[in-house]
């Protein structure tokens, strides 16, 4: 059992070594990973170049469909917001809305951050948000570590739900059903991390006077929309939806307060009420409703097709494609819904709102194509960790893995759960990667434990969330967006403590709700 569960081990452990160790990229990485999985599987595990080849190109086609067309169509909408100047206009409405540094925080690094986690994802969380921090005078590294908790609560439902969709799709699971537990269990982390992010503003909890309760409603106004879609309607839209009520929960409040600011807690300058407009690539002026109608298309065009709406989610979901690729036993039926699926809504909604906008078609299609050249190794990495998931599964490696966990922790596994996430978060840098990587790991350990395996992929994806605060991509982009040079290790510091808290809340969490 001992040479089976190492010979397993392989493929994952080259994959951290490789990227921890050797600083090699997630792209070369996998795709060596995927060779050595191959090779593992045709030379120890007696699979045929056949059951290799079908294997794979079900892992490939599995990733690209949905998952890579929702990483392209989140970005392409992004790069069409830049385009058109819409996302300066949005910025600039922000800008506007407090001189209270406690607010500016709490709308940038809680309700904005986790909007575009919701929308893009892919690091512009983190980089925008601290971006426009820095430029409204907040001290840089504190922008970078504001931004990382803040951002701390959503991958796991980032890019239109993207990392839980994933897991439910290699675990063989209902994405519907995954997305509530995952929720549920990042309570904690969606309740601490805007108080976290006052603290750090005002480094004492003398920072509260004031704003607690603007504090405790972006708490209240992101989390309940965030949990009732994620358990009612699905991870897509949690959220982005979550996000959107909280961000309009603060600008309000914000605009309305008529509190003597302390002056500590005091931006050097006020954002000005007039900037809300910006000319965008066509010269003309563009008012703030135009620059957020792409977003509100998503957000009709998802609801619209989802189980809310039940004669267009049926009608939609029936064109779709049915295919057996393994050529082995066991072989698994994979589905593509041809349109009722994320990311080419967003992709209809991007089009539709450039062109309101003033974008052309041929400014589309060029945004469209240098989507394309600039993400296609972030998708060709997620199409080699899905092979690789896949192979696994189909040669046993991953039903050796769960016998040695299990073997090893027993009933006390649950509390390790997130952490196996956590890991696979940090040395990927990707919440999909990571729920890709284990998600089939905790379903099979679920299986022996007689434990509800929503409940252990959920916890996998919570702890995802977690490990991306101190994933080295993750603090990269942070240190690239307040360019700072060096800063890297400065933010990582300040970042790891709070890491920490939020694994050891989402272990204790699991194990508790393990046994009940």
């Amino acid at each position: 059992m001992l040479l089976q569960v190492i010979l397993a081990v392989i493929p994952i452990a080259w994959l951290i070594v490789s990227m921890t160790v050797f600083k090699m990229s997630g792209f070369k990485a996998c795709g060596i990973g995927l060779i050595i999985t191959g090779i593992e599987c045709l030379a120890v595990y007696g699979m045929s170049v056949a059951e290799v080849a079908t294997g794979t190109l079900e892992g490939a086609l599995s990733a690209i469909w949905p998952i890579g067309i929702i990483m392209f169509g989140a970005m392409f909408l992004y790069n069409m917001s830049l385009h058109t100047g819409a996302m300066e206009v949005i910025k600039n409405m922000l800008s506007s809305v407090s001189n209270d540094k406690r607010v500016a925080a709490l709308l940038l690094g809680w309700c904005f951050g986790n909007f575009m986690e919701g929308i893009a994802g892919f690091g512009t969380a983190v980089a925008i948000p601290a971006a426009m921090m820095v430029g409204m005078g907040f001290d840089p590294i504190a922008s970078a570590v504001i931004c990382l908790i803040g951002n701390a609560a959503s991958p796991a439902f980032g890019a239109i739900g993207t990392p839980t969709l994933s897991a439910a799709n290699t675990a063989g699971l209902d994405a519907n059903l995954l997305s509530s537990p995952t929720a549920l269990l990042l309570s904690g982390l969606c309740i601490l991390s805007p108080f976290i992010i006052v603290f750090l503003v005002g480094k004492s909890v003398k920072a509260f006077k004031g704003v607690i309760g603007i504090t405790i409603a972006s708490v209240v106004s992101f989390y309940v929309p965030f949990y009732a879609v994620a358990a009612f309607v699905g991870p897509e839209l949690s959220v982005v939806i979550g996000a959107l009520v909280s961000l309009v929960v603060v600008i309000v409040m914000g605009r309305s307060s008529k509190a003597e600011i302390p002056e500590e807690y005091r931006l050097e300058k006020e954002g000005d009420a007039a900037a809300t407009e910006t000319v965008a690539a066509t010269g003309k002026a563009m008012k703030p409703m135009i620059a957020w109608v792409p977003y509100i298309l998503v957000v009709i065009f998802l609801l619209g097709a989802s189980k809310l709406c039940p004669p267009i989610n049926q009608a939609l979901g029936a064109i779709k494609s049915t295919f057996v690729f393994y050529a082995g036993e066991g072989g698994a039926k994979v589905s593509f819904s041809w349109i009722n699926t994320p990311g080419v809504l967003i992709f209809i909604a991007a089009i539709i709102g450039s062109l309101i906008q003033g974008a052309s078609i041929g400014d589309i299609g060029k945004q469209f194509a240098g989507t394309i050249k600039k993400y296609w190794k972030a998708v060709a990495t997620v199409v080699f960790i899905v092979s690789i998931a896949k192979l696994m599964g189909y040669a046993g490696m991953v039903l050796a893995l769960a016998n040695g966990l299990v073997a090893l922790t027993g009933g006390f596994y649950p509390i390790i759960a997130p952490l196996i996430g956590g890991i696979g978060c940090f040395v990927t840098g990707s919440a999909t990667s990571a729920c890709v990587m284990f998600a089939k790991l905790q379903t099979e350990i679920a299986s022996q434990l007689n434990i509800d395996p929503y409940w252990l992929v959920a916890a996998n994806s919570a702890g995802a969330t977690a490990g991306k605060m101190i994933s080295p991509q993750s603090i990269a982009m942070a240190a690239a967006a307040i360019s700072v040079a060096g800063s890297d290790g400065k933010i990582m510091s300040a970042t790891i403590k709070w890491c920490g808290l939020y694994i050891v809340i989402v272990c204790v969490m699991c194990y508790v709700g393990a046994l009940l």
